[in-house]
């Protein structure tokens, strides 16, 4: 019982389970996943909620994990819980998108994860990492290098993800399953030194315990929680720097000490799940103090962009290509132009308020306005006699590079009149008879 009395004592603290949860839980049939079930069911004596077990073959040990998922569909069975199970051949992913067997398996281990979620309406995901796993989490990243937010170790609450039994030992948990009978799996690549983790889990640790200190663990746990405490007592709101767009402000951090920036870029690092070492926030620190617009590769989905007034955190997409061709709206007409709906309309009132995605303009009813994107040399009039190349005018403006080939440019009569978003033109008069003439109000909606 004094293990679950743990348990209730982590769950108050942090709120993790709570009265109509419904959670999906990650299920291997290995000793930590079986007994956070185990705990759970427990739980459901003092709270109100629903679990769904959510078991992955990675199709990587043969018959081991076959027998891994029968073993989980009769635990399902056996204690009326409803399980799902996914058979995921993650060795053929990792060759054909070169990410590591690790890398792949927790990306489609969430993946799947997601889709029950959804699927069953859930409001939290709990995963099986114990106190061995905090442990192994600090010295690999301490060894490889990172923040201090990086070395609070696994998050027991990551917005929905919750872990319940991460406060527990691995010896306490297969003390708890052998003394109560309760069957479970072994994982034989857990002995493999195969990977960095399990080299640390199996040589470094017990060399550290042998030789210097029998209660190692307990140590670094302690130093983990003083860290977190530090962490929360130091730790700056994100919000107070970033805009409506969650990108930071540039202003905003200049007078920030080296500490305070370095924390700051973590946090933000930190709502993609993107790894921070100490590497990379150099590398991001740097890139502020620079000119121009600059990004650089965060990791194989993330980049990190920085403009001449924000930072902010994109997903790598294939290049965009410039599309040499012109679309044609007709007065009055409305079209999709790629990432945008553009409605041409005639209007009587002159007082039209202009916002600033639309524009007014004097023209011939069933004539024709041109939208393109930018091409080499293109110009705009800045008065009768002035005019200004679209490149010093997006220089000027400050408009980000990865963005100049995405903005629509309009023209009536061959003359840009509209860089949507940037600039609006001087538009010489047109030798027509300008009786006809009659007011268009151009708009721009972004559907993307």
């Amino acid at each position: 019982m004094e293990l679950f009395r743990e348990i209730l004592k982590l769950n108050k603290k942090y709120n993790l389970i709570e009265n109509s949860d419904t959670i999906v839980v990650g299920f291997s049939g290995g000793p930590d996943s079986v007994f956070l079930v185990e705990m759970l069911k427990k739980l459901q004596y003092f709270f109100n909620f629903k679990i769904y077990l959510v078991h992955i073959n990675h199709l990587l040990r043969g018959e081991d994990a076959d027998s891994d998922e029968n073993f989980s569909f009769e635990y399902a069975k056996k204690n009326n819980l409803e399980i799902f199970i996914k058979r995921i051949p993650v060795k053929e992913i990792a060759k054909e998108v070169g990410k590591t067997l690790e890398e792949v398996g927790r990306e489609e281990r969430y993946k799947f994860f997601s889709e029950i979620y959804e699927k069953v309406g859930a409001n939290k995901i709990a995963t099986a990492h114990n106190k061995d796993d905090q442990i192994e989490t600090f010295l690999f990243r301490l060894i490889r290098g990172t923040s201090l937010q990086g070395l609070e170790g696994i998050k027991i609450k990551n917005n929905n993800i919750i872990r319940p039994i991460s406060e527990i030992y691995k010896k306490d948990i297969l003390e708890y399953l052998n003394k109560n009978e309760i069957q479970y799996k072994i994982d034989k690549t857990n002995f493999e030194n195969e990977f960095t983790r399990n080299s640390i889990r199996l040589n470094l640790i017990p060399f550290i315990e042998e030789r210097y200190n029998i209660k190692f663990k307990d140590k670094i746990f302690s130093l983990i929680e003083e860290i977190r405490e530090n962490n929360q007592n130091n730790s700056l709101n994100l919000s107070n720097y970033t805009d409506s767009e969650n990108r930071i402000i540039l202003e905003k951090i200049k007078f920030l000490s080296d500490f305070d920036k370095k924390n700051l870029l973590s946090l933000f690092l930190n709502q993609k799940n993107i790894e921070v070492n100490r590497n990379k926030i150099d590398e991001i620190n740097s890139l502020i103090k620079s000119n121009g617009t600059k990004k650089i590769d965060l990791d194989k989905s993330y980049r990190i962009v920085k403009d001449y007034t924000h930072l902010y955190i994109e997903e790598k997409k294939e290049n965009f290509t410039i599309v040499n061709r012109v679309v044609k709206l007709k007065i009055p007409s409305e079209q999709i132009f790629d990432d945008f709906k553009i409605s041409v309309n005639i209007v009587k009132n002159l007082d039209i308020p202009k916002k600033k995605n639309q524009y007014l303009l004097d023209a011939l009813y069933n004539d024709i306005i041109e939208v393109r994107y930018r091409k080499e040399g293109d110009r705009i009039f800045l008065d009768e006699k002035h005019s200004k190349k679209i490149k010093e005018v997006f220089i000027d403006q400050k408009i980000p590079k990865d963005m100049r080939d995405r903005l629509p440019i309009f023209l009536y009569n061959n003359k840009i009149f509209w860089i949507y978003n940037v600039k609006k033109a001087y538009i010489p008069k047109i030798n027509k008879n300008e009786s006809k003439l009659i007011k268009v109000l151009i708009t721009v909606e972004e559907v993307k």
